[in-house]
């Protein structure tokens, strides 16, 4: 074997050193570049070489919105125009874009990479295409637009319209057109090329796809639709407007949508005539608010909800479409669309928000027909019924009714005044509404609601339960009971000749009241007085001989009233209250020479 020079083995080491060299810096390079984009690779020009996928994208949404601005000139006929490729929505397809160029110099085995970057180290950048999308539908109307405005004669493909209450037509007709096919391929073209060169459209003769008797089934339709005029009804009323034909007409909107594959005459109403003709009708469709009632039988104890009425307007958003129903409509007949516009003081909402939903309790009184104080009792009853009372809030009956005067209607009755039945002078005005205090006192009673302020009388009346009666002055006594129900209460009365009854209606969750009396304990003799020159004193003050007998009166004693609750839980409470009736005075009369009196402080408020 001959030997080999030294010139060869130093020409081998050289080449060899230079492999390994090279070798050596494509892997630093490799590893430098991690996940980068390899190489010289360029978009439109714009070079992405050595960024991240990150980087690479924000530089390609900079080129997409370069690109964006561009305009493609373009020819039609004579007419010139300018296509924006943001007009038809230009995009890149980006991620397109970036899979092509990640794989650049990756793909094959390592000796095949590092042919490749030998090659990338003097060869030109590569090159990526171009993807990209744009709306067809966007570019489709544009040539349309520039079909009209750029050919003498293009194609038309019929009209139906209504003018002045009339119904006009045209037939469609053939003519001169842009070559859709060949116009979208030039365009796409120059878009995709950087230098997005003119465009010179071609044309071809169109035929319309429209037919002559779709322009006659439309004629057909529009008369069917303006055969008369509509009747629109607003149903909280029942009050009645008609819209005539000619508003109808020129509310008529008719448009051909060839874009389609079957080409139709669409028909739809423009609200705007509607609106200018029903504001003449303003005065009449316009109405007061009316506020919620609840109605309550006292014979049944049913509670009826009557919703209230709002303040109503023409929903002009909804006028359009209630008058399409109504020109299909075989009566042409509809409804007005209202919508609210003000609310009245007290809403339906108002009404069902305070819950009001049965009798909670009730009670009864008797009186004898035809006194004076029966004038009083009724008065009184007037004055509280419908009374409505809120949750937490407190219920004064003198607030409620005021101060019994001549004035404000009542008369004088008999009073218990201090021990005393007075039936003359101012103190007896308003005698008897006792009884009326005390039937409320027995419905509220009955009802569960909690007690706040109340007196009984200081000498019982048969006609009331013992101890579960309450008497009422101005101030004082004063009679007050609070709402303690989650829910609003609300009092109603009525009365006959010889009865009264009070009625509490609301919500105490289904709470079950009992009553309960004990015996009578802890009696009281009968307390004297007598009255000299109409006024009452100390019976020592006189001679016992001269006394005549005015009023008898009787002891006193003391009772506890139960009322026994009983919670929808099954939860029970007691509660008690205790009374001492003091009785009636025994009042004689004297002689005024045969006593020495001194001063006595007043009498007490009357109890009527």
């Amino acid at each position: 074997m001959p030997k080999l020079s030294r010139d060869t083995h130093l020409g081998l080491l050289a080449a060899a050193t230079v492999i390994v060299v090279s070798m050596l810096s494509f892997g630093i390079s490799r590893a430098a570049a991690g996940d980068a984009i390899l190489g010289g690779v360029e978009v439109s020009g714009v070079g992405i070489g050595g960024m991240t996928i990150d980087e690479a994208r924000d530089r390609l949404a900079e080129l997409e919105r370069d690109l964006r601005t561009a305009r493609v000139p373009v020819k039609v006929g004579a007419a010139d125009f300018e296509l924006q490729l943001a007009s038809i929505e230009y995009r890149l397809d980006v991620d397109a874009i970036l899979d092509q160029a990640v794989v650049n110099g990756r793909t094959g085995n390592v000796l095949g990479q590092f042919a490749w970057w030998l090659r990338d180290l003097v060869s030109p950048p590569i090159e990526i295409p171009l993807p990209y999308r744009y709306d067809e539908d966007a570019l489709d109307l544009l040539l349309r637009g520039w079909e009209v405005e750029g050919l003498a004669n293009p194609p038309f493909p019929g009209e139906v319209a209504v003018v002045d209450d009339e119904i006009t037509y045209v037939y469609p007709a053939a003519g001169t057109g842009i070559d859709r096919e060949a116009a979208v391929a030039l365009i796409s073209a120059s878009i995709g090329d950087p230098g997005h060169p003119a465009v010179v459209l071609p044309t071809t003769i169109l035929l319309p796809r429209v037919t002559a008797a779709d322009v006659d089934a439309a004629v057909a339709e529009t008369a069917r639709l303006l055969a008369g005029g509509v009747t629109l009804t607003d149903e909280p009323f029942g009050r009645e407007v008609v819209i005539p034909r000619d508003v109808l007409g020129s509310a008529l909107v008719i448009t051909l949508d060839d874009t389609i594959p079957e080409p139709e005459f669409e028909f739809a109403v423009d609200a705007e005539p509607l609106v200018g003709f029903l504001d003449g009708f303003a005065e009449f469709l316009s109405n007061q608010p009316v506020d919620a009632e609840i109605l309550i039988d006292t014979e049944t104890d049913e509670i009826t909800l009557v919703p209230s009425i709002p303040v109503y307007a023409t929903d002009e958003d909804l006028l359009a479409d209630a008058v399409w129903e109504a020109m299909n409509d075989p009566d042409r007949a509809g409804i007005l669309p209202l919508k609210i516009v003000e609310d009245a003081d007290f809403s339906t909402v108002d009404a069902e928000a305070l819950g009001i939903k049965e009798l909670l309790g009730e009670f009864t009184t008797y009186h004898a027909c035809c006194q004076r104080r029966v004038i009083n009792i009724q008065l009184m009853a007037d004055k509280v019924d419908g009374a409505l009372v809120l949750p937490g809030e407190e219920f004064s009956l003198n607030d409620r009714v005021g101060r019994r005067t001549v004035a404000a209607g009542f008369v004088c009755a008999g009073a218990l005044v201090g021990g005393e039945l007075v039936e003359e002078g101012d103190v007896c005005i308003g005698g008897g509404t006792s009884q009326f205090t005390t039937t409320l006192h027995n419905a509220v009673f009955f009802a569960g609601l909690e007690h706040v302020d109340f007196t009984p009388h200081s000498a019982w009346f048969s006609r009331y339960p013992e101890g579960r009666e309450a008497t009422i002055g101005w101030r004082e006594p004063e009679y007050i009971f609070r709402n303690d129900t989650e829910h609003a209460l609300i009092i109603k009365t009525l009365y006959t000749p010889d009865s009264i009854t009070v009625k509490i209606y609301g919500d105490n969750g289904g709470l079950e009241v009992e009553a309960g009396l004990s015996d009578r304990y802890n009696f009281s003799s009968v307390r004297e007085t007598i009255r000299l020159n109409n006024e009452l004193k100390t019976p020592e003050a006189c001679s016992k001989d001269t006394a005549v007998t005015v009023q008898g009166g009787h002891g006193g004693w003391s009772v506890t009233v139960y009322r026994y609750l009983t919670y929808a839980d099954g939860t029970e409470l007691t509660q008690e209250w205790n009374w001492h009736y003091t009785g009636l005075y025994r009042i004689k009369e004297y002689n005024p020479a045969t006593c020495e009196v001194e001063e006595e402080p007043p009498p007490e408020e009357p109890e009527p």
